[in-house]
């Protein structure tokens, strides 16, 4: 990653130079130095966009978001398949002695064991690269869907299918996840948003795709499928990805590190740990139940299927209109309003659900908005740390994703009901995953406070939120102030 500055790079500092020197240009011809407005006040641009690092804000970018689409559709959005297999390894005798919670143990480590690991990992990638680490990635991912599909024993499957699965998910998504953001600024969450979207495509094709090869051939065959298809999909991506680090690193002319402990001085990031992690123990938990969850209505596991893949279908059809939506009003006032809207429809659908019907309608509501995270953090981690921290900050919110996600399949279970009697076993299953959206709309509410005091600190200063305001210290009572401001913002939040 630290290599010399590529020809592409120069290129694209070339092609938007000449465009922000007419910003900066605008931006003195703009501000009265007498003015008596405060600095958030004064005449300016719209945006406040006192940035130094270049922006394309398109051109290849889109090419990118085209791989970063492959990407989470063949690692998030295969992993979303593990519904499939959960069901059919709770119902099946296929590894004789597994329980319901050694299944969801392997879901909960496929999904966040190599996340853990973030930092080392991203210390693997600042000594080689983002295009070595994918690519060990992808040969980790391949491994083991093959070697699980030959596994006859349980201590395989959590080998495979659990552990090393994860660690191809990690080398491929950490990185990946900061390779789109310094090509776009103004359409960031946007495209976050389409790339999101892979996942959720992902997940139907999964789940849909390989509940046919279960039922027509065999569990070792939905898995070499499965294998085949990320493998050959995942390698197209890697060749034509293209990242911008150099042009990040000359502008900010900051080594950056890809682990600061310095970080968790501020209190905003905090917040975004906390949000994170309330995040994933209600989404995991919403991901991995609802197949199950209509088999304990009296369905067939293909029906259960049906509903687990809406969940992926609404989040390929509406991450590209969060992101539209976080770009015009901002990733965090954005994140407050989706997150609540889960939890109520976790609190008012889940729970008194009782038909097929129902539970396709809630998982398409609430799938639609349940993965906002994967847009939205991003796009927040760059406002909260500017792009040359983002690997920093991602040290500490992945493996924070990692613990939560290992955790959430077997507290789903656990919270499952075992009377025959009631009509709804999985109330209380529902209540957690409500109260982890509520919870992570609440830390949201938190950092927008914070990151408003600061903005108008920022707006003084003629700083730039791409270039890191980390720097600029918010004091608790306007912190405290700005919690509650709901008028006119210096910049969108």
């Amino acid at each position: 990653m630290l290599n010399k500055p590529r020809d592409d790079d120069a290129k694209d500092n070339e092609v938007i130079s000449s465009k922000n020197a007419n910003i900066d240009q605008e931006i003195t011809m703009g501000v009265d130095e007498n003015s008596s407005l405060s600095p958030y006040e004064e005449k300016a641009p719209a945006t406040h966009d006192y940035n130094k690092i270049q922006i394309p804000d398109g051109g290849y970018g889109w090419v990118v978001v085209g791989c970063y689409f492959f990407l989470n559709f063949c690692t998030w959005g295969s992993n979303a398949g593990f519904a499939i297999y959960l069901t059919y390894y709770l119902d099946s005798n296929k590894f004789p002695g597994g329980t319901k919670e050694d299944f969801a143990a392997v879901g909960g480590l496929a999904f966040g064991a190599g996340l853990m690991f973030a930092p080392l990992i991203n210390y693997f990638v600042f000594r080689t690269s983002v295009k070595i680490s994918i690519g060990v990635g992808i040969v980790l991912q391949g491994a083991a869907l093959l070697l699980c599909a030959f596994s006859t024993k349980l201590w395989q499957v959590f080998l495979t299918q659990g552990l090393l699965i994860s660690f191809g998910l990690a080398f491929i998504s950490i990185p990946a996840t900061n390779i789109l953001t310094p090509w776009f600024r103004k359409k960031r969450t946007l495209a976050l948003g389409l790339g999101a979207a892979g996942s959720g495509l992902g997940g139907v094709v999964f789940n849909l795709g390989m509940q046919r090869i279960l039922e027509i051939k065999s569990l070792r065959w939905a898995l070499i499928s499965q294998c085949i298809i990320d493998t050959v999909l995942s390698t197209i991506a890697l060749m034509l990805i293209r990242t911008r680090e150099t042009a990040v690193q000359e502008t900010t002319k900051e080594k950056p590190k890809f682990f600061d402990p310095s970080l968790l001085r501020h209190y905003v990031v905090w917040f975004l740990i906390l949000y994170v992690g309330t995040t994933m123990l209600g989404y995991v938990v919403l991901l991995y139940s609802l197949s199950a969850f209509t088999v304990s209505l009296g369905y067939t596991q293909k029906q259960g299927s049906v509903v687990s893949c809406m969940i992926s279908a609404g989040g390929c059809a509406f991450r590209p209109l969060v992101g539209y939506c976080a770009d015009r009003f901002g990733p965090v006032t954005v994140g407050i309003v989706v997150h609540a809207i889960v939890g109520i429809l976790c609190v008012a659908m889940w729970i008194p659900c009782r038909n097929l019907a129902t539970a396709i309608a809630f998982s398409l509501l609430s799938g639609a908005l349940m993965g906002s995270i994967w847009p939205l953090l991003t796009s927040i981690s760059s406002r909260i740390g500017g792009l040359n921290k983002l690997a920093s900050i991602y040290s500490f919110t992945w493996p924070c994703v990692g613990m939560c996600a290992i955790v959430s399949p077997i507290i789903g279970l656990k919270l499952r009901s075992n009377d025959p009697t009631v009509s709804n076993a999985y109330v209380n299953t529902a209540i957690f995953s409500g109260m982890g959206y509520y919870g992570a709309a609440l830390f949201l509410w938190l950092i927008r406070g914070y990151l408003i005091a600061r903005d108008k600190l920022a707006i003084a200063a003629k700083t730039g939120h791409d270039d890191g305001e980390l720097h600029l210290r918010v004091s608790v009572p306007d912190f405290l102030k700005e919690l509650f401001n709901i008028g006119r913002l210096p910049r969108k939040v």
